[in-house]
């Protein structure tokens, strides 16, 4: 079984994910919502969680270096997590940000808001 946290502000996003990820016990995934960005450190060290979706879809140009930040915390708490990015690709400057995550090795990999959800699982199977 692999713990996934699923970290998003976005209460609708989660729970929808969640339903879909319950629809397909095969993938053997235990999702949790971390939607406290206050708490969400903490709750993916209690809940030892194998890989971690980091939706980023609100303005993280904005917020650069609080999302490097909080991945290279992840990274230090959870030095086998991996990382996955939730992009906007209507957005220049997140993609630019995700590709320098990515780079720089504070992420994994990054997956676009809008990709199917198919390809999201299959890259959570694939860590």
């Amino acid at each position: 079984m692999k713990n996934i946290g699923i970290i998003t502000t976005s209460r609708i996003f989660a729970q929808s994910f969640s339903l879909i990820v319950k629809e397909r016990p095969e993938l053997e995934f235990r999702l949790f919502l971390l939607l406290d960005p206050h708490q969400a450190l903490l709750d993916a060290e209690i809940m030892k969680i194998d890989a971690a979706v980091i939706d980023i879809t609100d303005n993280a140009s904005k917020h650069f270096e609080d999302i490097l930040r909080f991945c290279g915390e992840l990274r230090k708490i959870l030095p086998g997590c991996h990382i996955l990015l939730l992009v906007s690709q209507e957005d220049s400057e997140d993609c630019k940000m995700a590709a320098e995550a990515v780079k720089t090795k504070k992420a994994d990999d990054y997956v676009f808001y809008d990709a199917s959800l198919d390809y999201l699982l299959a890259k959570l199977a694939a860590f």
